[in-house]
């Protein structure tokens, strides 16, 4: 267990009856930021020992660890990416994640890799979803990362007859990396744990290539979420969560996305080596039987 602070989150009291425009707040922010209370981050792995089946866990905690050995040696490598590890998170999708179900994987054909010499070197050390609740909230950051025309045919898709539902997974992992990670693992909140009025809907500028403002949702922090984090994670394991779930005809939505952030473990030793890590986002229609 970790016992941290745990940045990004609104006070317990705040509701907004708008969307609330996040790189405005922080453009205007005076002074310091109110400090929540530290949380508790509890051992996933325990957690997880219990479940009865990967894809049961994955379903009732929004997240799951895989143990999933893969044929990259290099994540700068898209050749590499995409002959070894597509096929692999496609397969972990169809027999561990979904076995059974009729489906269609779409994945991007590269990873995203973070930490010192990648292209993000930052850490994404602040409490956030990466979209909103609704389809159109996720038709709109579509459209922003790509086309108008992409987004309509993702919502057009959506739409479809034979459609079920929709979920947006990230494929999350270490590489490069000697040991067990020690430094700024990742903590997730299992979503069965928020409070719907603790969701707060906002928008952020700057992330889009072209500038546009992109719908996501934040968190007012509550004594009541669990956090949990996956200890030591090893080069072969790699740990899946949810970004986005959209269920068709399913009224009310219950939440079921992972906010996430990375956070500081108080017990890492101060030579731990720092972080490097990837994320794979991957989209996944589930089509009725």
């Amino acid at each position: 267990m970790i016992e941290t602070q745990l940045r990004g989150q609104f006070p317990s009291d705040f509701r907004a009856s708008e969307r609330i425009n996040l790189s405005e707040l922080m453009r205007n922010a005076t002074g310091r930021a109110p400090q929540n209370p530290p949380t508790r981050i509890l051992d996933a792995r325990a957690l997880q020992a219990e479940a009865t089946s990967e894809a049961d866990f994955l379903a009732e905690h929004g997240f799951v660890l895989l143990d999933s050995p893969t044929r990259v040696t290099d994540w700068g490598n898209a050749d590499q990416v995409a002959q070894h590890y597509m096929p692999e998170v496609e397969a972990m999708i169809r027999e561990c994640l979904y076995p059974g179900r009729k489906l269609i994987v779409q994945q991007p054909p590269n990873v995203m890799r973070r930490g010192a010499g990648t292209s993000t070197p930052q850490y994404g050390l602040g409490v956030h979803s990466d979209h909103g609740t609704t389809a159109d909230d996720f038709q709109r950051n579509v459209e922003a990362f790509t086309t108008p025309d992409i987004g309509a045919k993702w919502r057009a898709w959506f739409e479809r007859d034979e459609v079920e539902g929709f979920v947006s997974l990230d494929f999350w992992r270490t590489t490069g990396m000697d040991g067990p990670l020690k430094h700024m693992p990742l903590a997730l909140c299992d979503p069965t744990s928020v409070d719907g009025a603790d969701i707060i809907p906002t928008a952020l500028e700057g992330i889009a290539p072209g500038g546009a403002a992109t719908h996501h949702v934040s968190l007012a922090h509550n004594p009541g979420q669990r956090w949990y984090y996956y200890p030591d994670m090893e080069a072969h394991e790699v740990l899946v969560f949810k970004l986005f779930q959209l269920m068709r005809n399913e009224e009310p939505q219950p939440y079921r996305a992972c906010f996430h952030s990375a956070v500081e473990d108080p017990a890492a030793p101060a030579d731990a080596q720092p972080r490097q890590s990837c994320e794979h986002r991957v989209s996944v229609m589930l089509l009725r039987d």
